[in-house]
């Protein structure tokens, strides 16, 4: 059983359900649609409960174990079961926002199956009908509380999933590969770009190695190697200079690396184009 309730201090209009209807399994305390106020935030510690949320409009900010997101209009946010984590409306631009706050060993499950378990945050998802439906659904049948709960949540999981997927095989393994080449060769903040994709390191290390078949570090050094070959025949620099250009970490790894990845040592490769024919 559920009831529908306004709550004015976060100017919000809920559905409430009952726990006595549910189970271990997956439960719905609460779902709903605010229209925040400028003071609105909210902070979980070790959090029970796995929210996810829909921004309708307006910006702020939500924090989870160390990662920072910016959600605006069309992004998802997923607040995941036993983070630490905590989101903030703009008092300038507050959001609207329709969210579902999930708790049981269900809801774990259902992350796990659709590899949702390292996703943060989804921007540009473009999911409001599923989200309206969705509450919808909760709104118009109180006396199947539970029952609508379960169908609600696999579906939510499902097409997020579905969301990501196409993200994760398309845009965001173009955008790992673009700010790689663009920064070549200055270094490479992996834990920056995992931030700014809504992922974790592991999450984009996974995502590239599936596209191209090896790790992000492992292009970034193959492509400073090519550039190092490069200078080695059209410069003079020393094979100190190359090496603490391409940041490497000093000479004698360079060396090893580039013997490892052509078949000869860099002093041996200038020499070889120093010889005449």
């Amino acid at each position: 059983m559920s009831i529908s309730r306004k709550f004015d201090f976060f100017n919000e209009e809920c559905v409430v359900s009952f726990s006595s209807e549910s189970d271990a399994r997956l439960y719905m305390p609460l779902c709903g649609i605010t229209h925040c106020r400028p003071h609105y935030h909210m902070e979980r510690s070790n959090s029970p409960e796995c929210v996810v949320e829909y921004i309708v409009s307006g910006s702020g900010v939500f924090r989870t174990n160390g990662l920072e997101f910016h959600p605006g209009p069309g992004d998802v946010y997923i607040a995941h079961m036993g983070t630490t984590h905590s989101y903030r409306t703009s008092p300038n631009d507050p959001w609207e926002k329709i969210w579902f706050n999930l708790r049981g060993t269900l809801v774990q499950e259902l992350v796990r199956i659709y590899n949702m378990d390292e996703t943060h945050y989804l921007p540009k998802c473009n999911q409001e009908p599923l989200f309206r439906a969705c509450l919808e659904e909760m709104r118009t049948h109180p006396e199947q509380a539970h029952e609508t709960a379960t169908l609600v949540a696999h579906r939510l999981f499902y097409c997020l999933s579905k969301c990501a997927f196409v993200k994760e095989h398309g845009k965001t393994v173009q955008e790992i590969k673009r700010y790689i080449d663009n920064r070549l060769p200055a270094p490479v903040a992996m834990t920056e770009l995992a931030a700014s994709l809504g992922k974790s390191p592991s999450q984009i290390t996974r995502l590239f190695r599936r596209e191209y078949g090896i790790s992000p570090y492992r292009y970034l050094t193959d492509k400073r190697l090519e550039l190092a070959r490069i200078m080695l025949e059209q410069t003079r620099k020393s094979i100190k200079e190359i090496a603490g250009e391409l940041n490497f970490t000093d000479a004698y790894y360079f060396s090893n690396l580039f013997k490892t990845r052509y078949q000869v040592s860099p002093q041996s490769f200038r020499r070889r184009r120093d010889t005449p024919l």
